[in-house]
């Protein structure tokens, strides 16, 4: 993996060692934070990826991936809200699309919430197409989730 050059950024693989540090962004980020043993479980799971971005020594965001054969789902992508609009989050999916190019996944998929318009505005930019609707998929509150997917 490559660091990014305008920032002090580097990515890797997430280890065990990590889950303390996810955990307490998925509270700082998600409505529906995972728990750092639900992180540590999946980290055990053997199609799954998850890439990290570090600034310094701190963790500032991440990407989880769960793959079967040539499909990946990525079922988390976040970026710390201070280090957000800073081109972390668009590094992470490229160094994830790199990962899935060495394990010949070629498609990525994922839902994100209909009135999520940033979300959806970053997946566009990195090439990402609307594929459906999943009816009421989220909750807390109830919503619909856009899916989208991009052939890599």
């Amino acid at each position: 993996m490559i660091s990014g050059k305008l920032h002090a950024w580097s990515a890797r693989r997430i280890e065990e060692d990590d889950a303390a540090d996810l955990a307490a962004l998925e509270r700082e980020i998600f409505p529906d934070p995972w728990t750092q043993d639900g992180i540590k479980e999946t980290l055990r799971q053997e199609h799954t990826a998850l890439l990290g971005i570090w600034k310094d020594s701190a963790v500032i965001g991440y990407v989880i991936l769960y793959y079967v054969l040539d499909e990946g789902e990525i079922a988390r992508i976040a970026v710390e809200p201070s280090c957000r609009r800073q081109g972390a989050a668009g590094y992470l999916l490229l160094q994830l699309e790199e990962l899935c190019m060495d394990k010949g996944i070629r498609r990525l998929m994922l839902e994100v919430r209909r009135s999520n318009s940033a979300a959806i505005s970053f997946y566009k930019k990195h090439g990402f197409i609307e594929d459906g609707v999943r009816k009421g998929y989220y909750a807390d509150p109830c919503e619909d989730a856009l899916l989208m997917s991009k052939r890599l």
